[in-house]
């Protein structure tokens, strides 16, 4: 393994991306960089801005340039014409709960509608089974039945779990009504275009790939370490 390096967000200067060249190995890939996201998923300020960054995408789609003598009418109408879909429930992977509960605040904080009772946003960590399906059980379906769900993960790899997630959500009646990732390798999964922080642009030489066309193992590069969305451990 090398020396971790910062990938810092062009679009959120505060927000940098800690990054590890080597090859490591996961579940049903091999990659040539691993993604730390402990501190953007787990240090208070961190998340927080994580948070912000993700609702932005959500809050205000309208952006008026004005001058101080029109302020006010453009930045209501601004605030008319802005597409804001209501977001009753907010599924957290890969250890996202803290950035979830700040995104339900921001979202409440910016008045985004929730179309639950009592106005406020479930955050919910699924369950998943051996095969990857998420379960939803008794208690947990009504928030998710006919309600409007948000899924928020850490990192968009093939979108393969994803995937299974948004028809498990689409079974139980949900409506899905985005995707927002940290660090994102794929654009769009099942018709949903996928909202990230860092994609494939800011580190453009990442690779993923199955185990017997990796090419690090083809030229006997051994492997540095097993990871997941949790964290890596060093072989």
């Amino acid at each position: 393994m090398k020396e971790t390096m910062k990938i810092y967000s062009k679009e959120y200067p505060k927000l940098y991306l800690n990054v590890i060249p080597g090859h490591f190995a996961s579940d049903r890939f091999h990659i040539n960089y691993f993604l730390d996201m402990t501190t953007l998923k787990m240090r208070q300020s961190n998340a927080k801005e994580v948070a912000k960054a993700m609702a932005k995408r959500y809050i205000r789609k309208v952006d008026v340039q004005t001058s101080p003598a029109n302020t006010g009418f453009y930045t209501n109408m601004a605030n008319d014409m802005a597409d804001v879909a209501p977001v009753d429930t907010i599924i957290c992977m890969d250890g996202c709960e803290v950035v979830g509960a700040y995104l339900a605040e921001e979202f409440s904080n910016a008045g985004v509608n929730s179309t639950t009772l009592h106005r406020s946003c479930y955050v919910i960590t699924p369950e998943f089974d051996k095969a990857g399906q998420m379960i939803v059980r008794e208690n947990i379906a009504p928030m998710i039945k006919g309600r409007h769900v948000l899924v928020v993960l850490a990192s968009a790899m093939s979108g393969r779990t994803i995937s299974k997630s948004i028809r498990c959500i689409n079974s139980y009646g949900g409506i899905v009504e985005g995707i927002s990732v940290i660090f994102s390798n794929v654009d769009k999964i099942e018709g949903h275009k996928v909202y990230s922080i860092f994609n494939h642009e800011d580190l453009p030489d990442f690779k993923l790939s199955l185990a017997e066309e990796c090419e690090d193992c083809k030229n006997n590069v051994p492997l540095d370490a097993i990871v997941n969305s949790y964290g890596y451990e060093k072989l």
